[in-house]
């Protein structure tokens, strides 16, 4: 995991008020994996109206204002190293 991807987990932490453990942020590779952790830590947290209002929506919008990435790169499938050039 780079220093790039280690600052994208720091600001969702932040972003979402949760705490992404090492061991499960070094699988979230996709969006899409990333996506449905914190959908899964918000309804963990009973904060599940959180988890309903969008999170896909807000976590594209956030990704592509902390990296630069243009939103429509930012789907279910995109890879966070080889899509979107982040290390």
């Amino acid at each position: 995991m780079g220093l790039d991807s280690v600052e994208l987990v720091i600001a969702v932490e932040e972003h979402f008020g949760i705490t992404i453990p090492d061991k499960d942020a070094s699988t979230l590779v996709t969006v899409g994996k990333l996506h449905n952790w914190v959908v899964k830590e918000l309804h963990r947290l009973n904060r599940s109206s959180v988890a309903e209002t969008g999170v896909f929506d807000e976590l594209r919008q956030f990704i592509s204002d902390e990296l630069g990435v243009v939103p429509e790169r930012i789907v279910h499938e995109a890879r966070f190293v080889q899509d979107l050039q982040i290390d």
